[in-house]
């Protein structure tokens, strides 16, 4: 099973080309966008429904057609709604950056974390739409010629965002919303690593420092969700992706997600994902053959 922590480090790509296309609908072990954050860049699409994403605490409503950056070091997470589907690119900066050499000072400004492009463009004109349909188009890079392609688009929406002005030299947040960021990401890591022991309210307080009021006022602040409704998420996704490998049963797949009453396992697990974890595991079986 690929190991999924929050600081996520998958491989994108090839070595020689570290570019990455997802597509995601309904099904998808990943269609809810859980929290995470990884040092590439990020550019999401999406092509029906509607689709909510919170970047380091801010929301950014999506509809279709609309584009999101997201820089490297961004803790975010999706919320689509029914009917959505949608697209990601994710890709290492430096393949651009190392390309183009040192002639491009917005590409070094924005690999050294002094520029950021504005998350969502102010307004999606043809250029734009243009060279993102090029761009996720050609993502996946199978057939002969599919990587240039992908690459001038990829080139072509920097090259469009830098003309019409859309980055800023300021940073994003606050310091103080930067300290709570750093903190939501401590935090996250704690219960990636311990996510199948016995958690409870008051031990992530007191791993946040604070008393559990206060932590639970915190975290919902800057998640949108409740310490346990954040940590029943975890532990369905690790459940998901045991249920998908086939090697275990729903009562053992529970237990080994740090779940101890099979039957709140299985109510929780349907709330998340419209099915019970049976379903859930024939359908990938399905999937696979």
């Amino acid at each position: 099973m690929q190991e999924r922590a929050y600081n996520e480090l998958l491989p994108r790509g090839e070595p020689d080309f570290p570019l990455e296309l997802y597509h995601i609908s309904k099904g998808h072990p990943r269609f809810v966008m859980p929290y995470h954050w990884h040092m590439e860049y990020e550019l999401v699409r999406v092509l029906t429904g509607r689709l909510t994403i919170w970047l380091n605490g801010v929301k950014y409503p999506l509809k279709p057609g609309e584009l999101l950056w997201i820089a490297g070091g961004v803790l975010h997470s999706g919320q689509p709604e029914e009917g959505c589907v949608y697209q990601c690119i994710v890709f290492d900066l430096e393949l651009l950056r190392s390309a183009c050499g040192q002639w491009s000072k917005h590409l070094r400004e924005l690999a050294a974390g002094n520029l950021f492009l504005l998350p969502k463009p102010p307004k999606t004109d043809d250029g734009l739409s243009l060279l993102a349909e090029l761009l996720f188009s050609h993502g996946a890079a199978k057939e002969k010629g599919e990587r240039l392609a992908a690459f001038g688009a990829l080139c072509g929406l920097f090259g469009h965002m830098v003309e019409q002005g859309w980055y800023t030299s300021n940073l994003p947040e606050q310091e103080s919303r930067r300290k709570n960021i750093r903190l939501l990401k401590k935090l996250f890591a704690f219960v990636e690593a311990h996510y199948a022991e016995p958690l409870t309210l008051e031990l992530l307080a007191r791993e946040a420092g604070m008393s559990p009021k206060y932590f639970c006022r915190f975290f919902r602040e800057m998640t949108q969700h409740t310490p346990i409704e954040y940590l029943n998420h975890r532990r369905i996704s690790h459940a998901c992706d045991l249920l998908a490998e086939g090697n275990c049963s729903v009562t053992e797949a529970a237990f080994a997600c740090g779940f101890n009453d099979l039957s709140y396992f299985i109510r929780t697990f349907r709330r998340s994902q419209g099915l019970t974890p049976k379903q859930y595991a024939l359908r990938q079986a399905v999937r696979q053959e």
